[in-house]
This record gives C-alpha cells, structure tokens and sequence, in this order.
C-alpha cells in the first residue's frame, strides 16, 4: 500500500501566512498608487503635463498590482482550502 505524507498544518500555516501578507501587500499598493496619482492634483509634488500623464499611467498600473495581490490571496485561500479538504478525507479514511 502506498503511503502519502502531508502536514495539513503547516500548509494550512503557509495559506494563512499568504493571504495575511497579501492583504499588507494591497495595503501599501494602495498607499504607493495614490500617493503617485495625487501627485499632479492633490500634493503638487510634480506638476505639469508630464506629471499628469505619468499620473495617468500610474492609474492603469495600479489595477495590475491588485491583481498580482488578488491572486496570491487567492493560492493562499487555495493552500488553506486544500489542507481543510485533506483532513476531511483523512478523518474519513480513518473512520471507515
């Protein structure tokens, strides 16, 4: 019979650790995009044609980031999701 070896835990333990940083991470995404939009308009750090393009740009950018967070909360949901479906079936195996 073969045997497989998985520590539900610690995988567990990684997707919570993921989701957590991701939602950090989108945090200062945020913080960084605004600040960078707001740049020409709101604080005049930089001004002119250039800054408002740049602005601009920075705006379609942002929806980029997000994603790239959306989708690391996403796999560490999935890591999670997949440890709790894993013990089920174990607990289920070993009642049988």
């Amino acid at each position: 019979m073969a045997e497989i070896k998985v520590d539900t835990v610690k995988m567990r333990e990684c997707g919570n650790d993921i989701m957590r940083i991701s939602n950090e991470i989108g945090n200062e995404f945020d913080n960084l995009f605004n600040r960078l939009i707001n740049m020409p308009t709101k604080t005049f750090e930089w001004t002119g044609m250039a800054a408002k393009s740049y602005a601009s740009k920075m705006k379609t950018e942002k929806s980029e980031y997000i994603q790239l967070k959306n989708n690391l909360y996403n796999y560490g949901k999935y890591l999670v999701d997949c440890a709790n479906n894993l013990d089920g079936k174990i607990s289920n195996l070993r009642n049988n």
